[in-house]
């Protein structure tokens, strides 16, 4: 099995870090390859800078299938370019958050997640909101650092995340989620506090891979896949002239 794993970031801060935990959990038949984006900022921060990055990141997808990748995961919580390539590959493709809250939901009955900024908490909530994922989350709260801040000084985002996992299991969490793949990563090379040892914290990345893990088994057991029906219809296939219309006036896969 070959995964794609996808930073969204047009630099390369984070791969080695989002690799490692990664690395960690795969299987022992799973090829990880982690990549970011050849172009755009170090961060997303705002659903604008998100909207410019998601054309980049849905058009690697499609190559990754074309390449053999057998899934790819886009590692960010906000998910961007998800759904959009659902769309238009057979492949497997998972975000970063559905996975951590679907998991959440079986290792416990309420959890509290943790961003990386007070944006990325108004972002990620709409998310929630979309998805209906909010059903029993306590706390949505940020460590208040920026990603490339938190690759400057992972030490002060640990610390921050460990307050806010207090504060949430206070408030009646089950499980905490590190919901910023960047602050999971970086947390995840520190020591769980003993008096939060008993609380599960997941790592969105190793919930992200670990599903994909699956869904690549049952694309390939199975065959089975995303709803055709309406929600992730096939554009080139239900209007092929409109699909190939639409990439020559947008000037993309050229």
């Amino acid at each position: 099995m070959r995964l794609l794993v996808i930073n969204p970031f047009g630099v390369g801060t984070y791969d080695d870090k989002i690799k490692d935990i990664c690395e960690k959990v795969k299987r022992s038949g799973t090829e990880i390859v982690v990549e970011h984006n050849k172009r755009g900022i170090p961060f997303i921060r705002h659903a604008y800078f998100q909207m410019l990055m998601v054309p980049d990141v849905v058009e690697r997808v499609i190559h990754a299938e074309k390449e053999g990748f057998d899934g790819v995961f886009v590692s960010c919580c906000f998910e961007p370019g998800v759904k959009e390539a659902r769309e238009v590959v057979d492949i497997p493709v998972v975000g970063g958050s559905v996975p951590a809250v679907f998991l959440a939901r079986q290792l416990g009955q309420k959890f509290g997640f943790i961003t990386d900024t007070k944006r990325a908490d108004a972002q990620t909530y709409d998310l929630f909101k979309q998805y209906k994922l909010d059903i029993e989350m306590v706390g949505l709260d940020s460590v208040q650092l920026g990603i490339e801040e938190i690759a400057q000084s992972p030490e002060k985002n640990f610390e921050r995340a460990v307050t806010l996992a207090r504060k949430m299991v206070s408030d009646g969490a089950d499980v905490i989620i590190n919901g910023c793949t960047v602050v999971s990563a970086f947390f995840s090379q520190y020591t769980i506090p003993e008096d939060l040892k008993n609380i599960p914290i997941i790592d969105a990345n190793v919930a992200s891979i670990k599903t994909l893990e699956m869904m690549v088994d049952l694309h390939e057991t199975l065959g089975l896949t995303v709803s055709r029906n309406i929600y992730y219809q096939k554009p080139q296939v239900i209007e092929p002239e409109a699909f190939e219309m639409a990439r020559y006036v947008y000037n993309v896969g050229k």
